[in-house]
């Protein structure tokens, strides 16, 4: 049972990379008109990926792109705000007194940087959008 379940998890996972690589292929080229890359930073803990638009973009082009951008940013928001619940929850379960509350003390520094890096990345994609808007 437990060697069928690990071929299982082996081959699905396989199946997810190769899937990634043949979507990252079917790409256009980077600084082809109407079409925005990507910058993806790694922090310790969190992945986050930034749009960047390419040169010479519209202005209807430039709303839509706002608009994604500004969605990302509430997205972001809201798992920051996930990941603050959970931390809590995990702060009453494994701890008392003071450090249950030093953890939701540490629980909600986290909850704000998060939140702070997601204003930021947003500001970065407007800007950038500004720049490269017509």
């Amino acid at each position: 049972m437990n060697k069928s379940l690990t071929t299982l998890l082996v081959t699905a996972a396989a199946a997810g990379f190769s899937l990634g690589a043949y979507a990252q292929d079917a790409q256009p080229a980077p600084g082809t008109p109407g079409t925005t890359t990507t910058t993806t930073t790694v922090t310790t803990d969190t992945v986050e990926t930034r749009m960047v638009p390419a040169p010479g973009i519209t202005k209807s082009q430039a709303k839509d792109l706002k608009i994604e951008s500004k969605a990302d940013y509430n997205a972001r928001k809201n798992i920051a705000e996930a990941h603050h619940d959970l931390n809590k929850a995990d702060c009453k379960v494994g701890s008392d007194g003071a450090v249950e509350r030093a953890c939701k003390s540490d629980a909600r520094a986290q909850e704000a940087k998060e939140k702070a890096d997601a204003n930021l990345i947003h500001k970065q994609e407007t800007q950038d959008i500004n720049v490269q808007t017509k």
